[in-house]
Parts: C-alpha cells; sequence; structure tokens
C-alpha cells in the first residue's frame, strides 16, 4: 500500500512538469502567429501602397497624354515649348510644364488617393539632334507618382499625334460601351497602324 501512496506523489510532480511545458508550447506558438500577424499586415500595407502610386502613376499617364492631345490639337507648336519649357500657347498661356496644364484642367490637382503624380515630357530620339524640338510628332510622356509614404513609381508612354480625328482614341470609348474606341476604325488604316 506505501508504494502505491508513493508512486501517486510522483505523479503529481509528473503532471505539474507536463502542463508546465504545454504552456510553454502554446506561449511560444502565440508569440509567432503574433508576429506572422504583424508581418503579414506589413505585407498587405506595402502592396497596398505600391498598388495606390501605380494607379496615381497609371492616372498621371492618362491625364498628361489627353492633355498632350489638348495642347497639340489648340497649338502645334506646343509640344515643342513644353520641351523647351517655354510658355504655351492659346488658354494655357503662362504655363510651361505639363502640371501647369494638368492643374489647370482639373480642380482637383494631381492627387489620386493619397499619392500625387508629376508630369514630364521629353523628346523621342527622332533623329533630328534637337532634344527641344519634336519632328515626329512623338514624345515620350513620364509619370512619376509619390505616395505620403515615399513609395515611388515611374511609368514612361510614348505619346504619338495622328492628327485632330486621333484623339487619344484608344482612351475615348463610346456611351454604347462596345468596347471598341470612338475613331479609331478612321484613324487607323492599314497605311497607317499603331505600333
Amino acid at each position: 500500500m506505501k508504494n502505491l501512496i508513493s508512486f501517486k506523489k510522483e505523479e503529481r510532480g509528473f503532471v505539474f512538469v507536463l502542463a508546465l511545458l504545454i504552456m510553454t508550447l502554446l506561449l511560444i506558438i502565440g508569440i509567432t502567429a503574433n508576429k506572422t500577424s504583424r508581418v503579414e499586415t506589413r505585407i498587405a500595407g506595402s502592396d497596398k501602397t505600391y498598388k495606390t502610386v501605380f494607379c496615381a502613376a497609371d492616372a498621371g499617364i492618362e491625364a498628361g497624354r489627353a492633355a498632350l492631345y489638348i495642347l497639340k490639337k489648340a497649338d502645334s507648336g506646343n509640344w515643342d515649348n513644353l520641351l523647351a519649357r517655354k510658355g504655351l500657347a492659346g488658354p494655357y498661356g503662362g504655363s510651361n510644364t505639363l502640371n501647369d496644364v494638368i492643374d489647370k484642367l482639373n480642380p482637383n490637382g494631381r492627387n489620386v488617393n493619397g499619392a500625387t503624380y508629376t508630369l514630364r515630357v521629353v523628346d523621342n530620339n527622332d533623329l533630328d539632334g534637337d532634344p527641344l524640338v519634336d519632328t515626329d510628332n512623338t514624345v515620350i510622356l513620364i509619370s512619376t507618382a509619390t505616395s505620403y509614404q515615399n513609395a515611388q513609381t515611374k511609368i514612361q508612354a510614348r505619346v504619338r499625334y495622328i492628327g485632330a480625328a486621333d484623339e487619344a482614341p484608344q482612351e475615348r470609348y463610346g456611351a454604347e460601351n462596345t468596347g471598341q474606341a470612338k475613331n479609331e476604325v478612321s484613324a487607323v488604316t492599314t497605311t497607317n497602324q499603331r505600333w
């Protein structure tokens, strides 16, 4: 009988040690889960910031492309004036950058969901030897977006002016939402195709 009682006393200590080990294991799992959760939250925040900045830069390309077509239609020398940072002709007089023009066209400014885009126009390599003169109606539009967290994205697009009928047809869709851009058929022929 004495042996049975002493065995139970030793067993009580073993249960205590086992409970302590299980509690330690649960504590380690909890700490690991907490750290993983914080890392995942940071990753999701970074992904959201990246997408916001990318969307702002893309919006800058679209706004800049539309503004470039408006400027070229108003005065054929406006692209040269933008390249040389001279005053623009027409209703945008006093502006010497595409950012100034966008600010005049859009009262909301160049902010998109907490990110701000800036635009720059440079001459493509049109083999005229002068980076301040556009001879082939093609320029390179660069949109750089920056968020309040200093995340930055840069997008570059080639913009080509075909004529007044063109008016950026790839971005202008009809109200019937057919998926075919307005003026696309008249602007693109077999001899005058987009790249």
